[in-house]
């Protein structure tokens, strides 16, 4: 145990430490890092003392939320002792790898927020047969029908498909399924947060399936669905007009593309750009929106935004990211797309899209395009590194089955188009709202990888905002490299 962390506990043991009076969440997690935001946060490792949480818990005074994500069942004592003392303190459960067993957390009236592991990473699945036994789809239908409080859910799949500890061959035209097994009498508590994650997204919506979902939840209340990349045209028909409260959307746009789909009863894509239309337009009130496009209908996906969803303030906005389809269009048109109906979006101020590179090189053209969005407060760009040469990286040379030697990143180039492309806002607009930007620069391990990425290295700029600080265009602002490779969560995109 780190000494702040254990430091910080004693101080919390001790009822006459005022320390107590200012926290308001408590997370205990398997990380060796413990983190303070004085009154707001305490986070704690996991290797405390018994019977210490259940005192510390006792001793705090405005407790609020309290979160369990370490490997083990969470303690008796511990979840007795919330009940008892906090009993409308906001539970959340990280069940990843989280045993099964542990019905205690699960059932608690506390629960409030549940991440949700349905294949175990180390399972081998070689036919579909066997998705039953390694699936907890089943464990998690009870888990909501006993939880009527669950407010968030996060329905993970995290196999280790790359490595083939987990084998799809043969399931491709099986008639299994995997979705909850839901029954018509069955009554799901109201969801306001729902996320479907891991690589591949592979819940599978069918038209039964949807159809029972629809009838066992008050789907009125969701505010925020993820649905990662799936294009799901059976979800997009049946729930668009149920969706009234919903805020913040994520999906992907792909059409007849069955190269992503691993089974025929739920596939992953639409007809057409008219179902993913007839979608969006019943959402009214958007305001987060976050798209993979594998589509070449770039100018129709931006003119349904730009006309459809001006109350949006946050857009993430990615192109296919695979290497063979990215080329189906001219990139030209997706920046003069995007210029043209972002101006339709008085609200946005959060942009996060993708560049793609010109014969190695940065897009300068592209990028005064992207400078003339003087509303945004934060921009984002990520940037693929194919194998091949660049100003940023050497070629990388890679064997199929061991990966390759990782050139190392160039950054001083990197840092040069991003501090550019940073002036260039304040020369077009010296009023500009941007505050910061960040680069971010990625690169596959391994060719064969499908939008996974594994490294990533990023340059961050940030506006210096004191009254005497300098314009933007005179150095008013720092930069902050990475300055090597990072690993990355292959989905987020975050470092880990």
């Amino acid at each position: 145990m780190f000494k702040s962390t254990e430091h910080n506990i004693e101080r919390l043991l001790d009822p006459s430490d005022d320390l107590s009076l200012h926290v308001r969440d408590l997370v205990v997690s398997n990380t060796r890092r413990a983190y303070t935001n004085f009154g707001k946060l305490k986070k704690i490792s996991d290797d405390f003392r018994p019977g210490d949480l259940e005192k510390v818990i006792e001793n705090l005074h405005h407790l609020q939320s309290f979160s369990w994500n370490i490997k083990r069942p969470t303690p008796e004592a511990i979840i007795a002792k919330l009940e008892q003392r906090w009993p409308d303190v906001i539970l959340s459960v990280d069940a990843h790898n989280h045993p099964i067993t542990d019905k205690r957390s699960l059932y608690s009236p506390l629960l409030h927020s549940l991440s949700f592991c349905i294949l175990n990473h180390t399972a081998t699945v070689t036919a579909t047969s066997q998705l039953e036994q390694y699936s907890k789809l089943p464990e998690l239908r009870e888990v909501l029908l006993r939880s009527p409080n669950l407010r968030k859910l996060d329905i993970k799949f995290e196999y280790n498909w790359m490595s083939r500890q987990v084998e799809w061959s043969g399931i491709t035209a099986s008639p299994h399924v995997l979705n909850m097994p839901l029954e018509p009498s069955d009554r799901l508590p109201p969801l306001q947060e729902l996320t479907f994650s891991g690589p591949p997204e592979t819940y599978e919506f069918t038209l039964e399936h949807c159809q029972l979902w629809k009838q066992c939840m008050d789907w009125s209340r969701l505010r925020r669905l993820d649905l990662g990349i799936s294009c799901p045209q059976h979800f997009f028909e049946h729930f668009g007009n149920s969706l009234t409260s919903l805020k913040s959307l994520a999906m992907g746009v792909r059409f007849g593309d069955r190269h992503y789909t691993h089974w025929a009863q739920g596939p992953l894509t639409c007809d057409g750009l008219l179902a993913v239309e007839n979608f969006i337009r019943c959402i009214p009130h958007l305001h987060e929106l976050n798209i993979t496009d594998f589509s070449s209908a770039f100018a129709d996906t931006f003119h349904l935004i730009g006309t459809r969803h001006r109350t949006l303030r946050k857009l993430y906005y990615h192109a296919s990211i695979n290497r063979t389809q990215r080329q189906h269009g001219n990139p030209d048109v997706v920046y003069r797309c995007m210029a043209r109906e972002i101006t339709k979006l008085p609200e946005l101020r959060d942009l996060t899209i993708d560049f793609l590179l010109l014969d190695g090189r940065w897009p300068i053209d592209h990028a005064k395009h992207i400078a003339t969005f003087s509303r945004l407060n934060t921009l984002r760009i990520f940037v693929e590194l194919n194998s091949e040469v660049s100003d940023f990286a050497k070629e990388y040379l890679v064997d199929p089955e061991e990966g390759g030697h990782m050139p190392p990143f160039n950054v001083e180039p990197a840092k040069k188009v991003t501090t550019d492309l940073f002036k260039s806002f304040f020369a077009h607009n010296p009023y500009s709202c941007l505050t910061s930007l960040e680069v971010c620069f990625l690169r596959h391990r391994r060719e064969d990888r499908v939008q996974r990425f594994e490294m990533k290295s990023s340059i961050r700029i940030k506006r210096l905002e004191r009254d005497d600080a300098p314009s933007p265009l005179d150095g008013g602002f720092v930069v902050d490299a990475d300055g090597e490779w990072l690993h990355c969560d292959l989905r987020t995109q975050q470092t880990i």
